[in-house]
């Protein structure tokens, strides 16, 4: 968020002045502590416009005051600033497996705290809401002193109806329908968001990347379930009923007699998912098979692409990605999930792409996994906040150019 911040008045009308003052916040966010007379120099903006912008952000406890150092004379003392990261925070809430995680992040993207609560299959939309009540008052003693909270971002998985608020089910929570978050909005008296796990994460990845701004991209999640999202010149495309790209629920076969978590018999995750075959692979990997991160961790140092039951995910999930690039076409395919952190899968994956893709389409996509337990949603959902909040923040006061 705060590496892109000078652009945020982009798209709009604006005054010089106020996308200095944003050029001013981001120089700081990515360069500091630093003086006045760095960013002056660092950005080419005028040294009075300078002190004006840190001015208004030292009052608005968004930009503080740090230790002092010499000078290049003696005995002028140089004031070094820095981001006040915990200004604004935020929560993000997001599902994984059968669980509710939910984080605490500062404007700078900073984990300050994290919940765990376990959800059964059986959740309804009571249920579903007390937890959501419950993990935010967990986190609530971790926000830091005078620090501003923005809101609860929800990043869900199955039906997502974000315009009007409502998840509208979920094939691992069967009991849940319609659930209206305006409830939840309402009883904690602070803005509710809700939106697709898959989508989150690619915004995370447009927004980290300028060079995704132009390009098309493909993101698929390959863990506990499967799910895609796609983003057409830096824009992540949806639909009207909220579902996009739902490609873990393709079937596989009509006659497939496997039957599926979302009620249907045949589809992509019965062969693939984590959910389908963690019961085949339990005696072979060792720790938690419901944590992606961690399971990822174990994964990447693993001899694991022979299994049985990973060989037989990956071929399928070869086929699914083929059949998205002859839907999408895309420039880059990011591949996320605690599969494809093992090096041997995620280049089996690549090796068949690079044999099955047109000639005229082989050279012209990238094919990508992250590594590192990525969750994108964390940050993803709650960038809408801290933008909005810092857009007024980020306009110089007084008279117009």
């Amino acid at each position: 968020m705060l590496t892109t911040v000078g652009s945020i008045h982009d798209g709009e009308r604006y005054r010089l002045k106020d996308r200095e003052k944003a050029l001013v916040f981001q120089e700081l966010a990515t360069n500091g502590p630093c003086s006045r007379k760095s960013i002056a120099e660092r950005t080419g903006i005028r040294p009075t416009t300078v002190s004006r912008a840190v001015k208004e952000l030292i009052e608005d406890r968004f930009v503080t005051s740090t230790a002092t150092v010499e000078g290049e004379r003696p005995g002028r003392p140089e004031v070094m600033l820095r981001i006040e990261s915990n200004r604004l925070v935020a929560v993000s809430m997001y599902v994984q497996a059968r669980e509710l995680r939910t984080a605490l992040i500062n404007l700078g993207e900073q984990t300050i705290c994290e919940h765990v609560a376990p959800l059964s299959p059986h959740t309804d939309n009571t249920g579903f809401l007390k937890a959501c009540s419950d993990s935010f008052r967990s986190v609530l003693p971790c926000v830091p002193p005078r620090s501003e909270m923005l809101g609860i971002a929800l990043s869900l998985v199955g039906t997502v109806a974000a315009g009007n608020n409502t998840w509208i089910s979920a094939a691992r929570w069967r009991n849940i329908r319609a659930l209206d978050f305006g409830l939840l909005s309402r009883r904690l008296e602070l803005p509710v968001t809700i939106n697709r796990m898959q989508d989150a994460e690619l915004q995370y990845l447009v927004q980290k990347n300028p060079a995704y701004h132009d390009k098309n991209v493909l993101f698929l999640h390959w863990g506990f379930g499967i799910g895609a999202s796609y983003a057409h010149g830096g824009v992540v495309m949806g639909s009207t009923i909220g579902r996009f790209c739902e490609i873990g629920h393709t079937r596989l076969s009509i006659e497939h007699g496997k039957a599926c978590q979302c009620g249907a018999v045949g589809c992509l995750e019965t062969e693939a998912a984590l959910w389908a075959i963690r019961q085949e692979i339990a005696d072979h990997i060792k720790g938690s098979l419901t944590d992606e991160r961690e399971l990822g961790r174990t994964m990447s140092t693993m001899d694991i692409a022979d299994h049985p039951a990973i060989d037989r995910a990956t071929r399928h999930v070869m086929l699914a990605l083929l059949n998205l690039h002859q839907v999408f076409y895309p420039d880059v395919i990011v591949i996320a999930g605690p599969f494809t952190e093992n090096q041997a899968v995620f280049q089996r994956l690549c090796a068949f792409l690079r044999s099955e893709l047109p000639d005229y389409a082989r050279d012209q996509v990238e094919v990508l996994a992250v590594t590192g337990g990525f969750h994108g949603s964390v940050r993803g959902s709650v960038y809408r906040f801290f933008r909005s909040r810092l857009k007024g923040t980020l306009t110089l006061n007084g008279s117009p150019n």
